[in-house]
């Protein structure tokens, strides 16, 4: 994701977060969705943890984030970019650095807010409703169509999606970092 679409989505949790009203949960349902969304623009596409020390390419247009100290690393997210592969030309992406800066900030805000019980119960929902579905749809599954797969686990974007609120707000807190704009 480029950093222009990084900045938008900080904006649109901001916005949103700011015009809650917190004795409506359901004004918070906007939030919910999007915070995971900002979360996995900021993704290394290595570690797939929240990027520290932010590295993009200089020389292609595929817009995959790094941490500089997974730089040289096998992707696990776009493992298949051909445009990435050469992370030599990968060098420090100050726009990413101020926007990791300021998604920890957002996170500390909202998990400082009156807003986090709701949050918690909103996960706590969405936990037992993934579990209702998922019996659900091993109960469909016959035993003998199972199979398990031998590849090496590859993480895919959805599922930094389905990851809970709470959680997110606990990676954008443990990412605080110094700010380094110089490169």
């Amino acid at each position: 994701m480029d950093t222009e679409n990084c900045t938008n989505l900080y904006l649109q949790v901001c916005q949103t977060f700011l015009t809650c009203n917190y004795k409506d949960p359901s004004t918070f349902e906007e939030l919910y969705k999007l915070l995971p969304w900002l979360r996995q623009s900021l993704t290394c596409c290595i570690c797939s943890n929240v990027v520290t020390n932010p590295m993009s390419s200089t020389q292609s247009h595929c817009q995959h984030f790094i941490c500089r100290q997974c730089r040289g690393g096998r992707m696990i997210l776009r493992p298949s970019c051909s445009w990435c592969k050469n992370q030599d030309t990968f060098e420090i992406n100050q726009h990413l650095v101020v926007l990791v800066c300021c998604f920890h900030k957002i996170c500390e805000l909202i998990k400082n807010s009156p807003i986090l019980e709701n949050i918690r119960e909103y996960d706590r929902k969405r936990a037992e409703n993934l579990k209702q579905q998922e019996i659900s749809s091993n109960k469909e599954i016959s035993p003998k169509k199972r199979r398990k797969s031998t590849k090496r686990r590859e993480v895919s974007s959805n599922s930094l999606l389905n990851i809970a609120v709470y959680q997110v707000l606990e990676d954008g807190l443990a990412v605080k970092q110094s700010i380094d704009l110089t490169g």
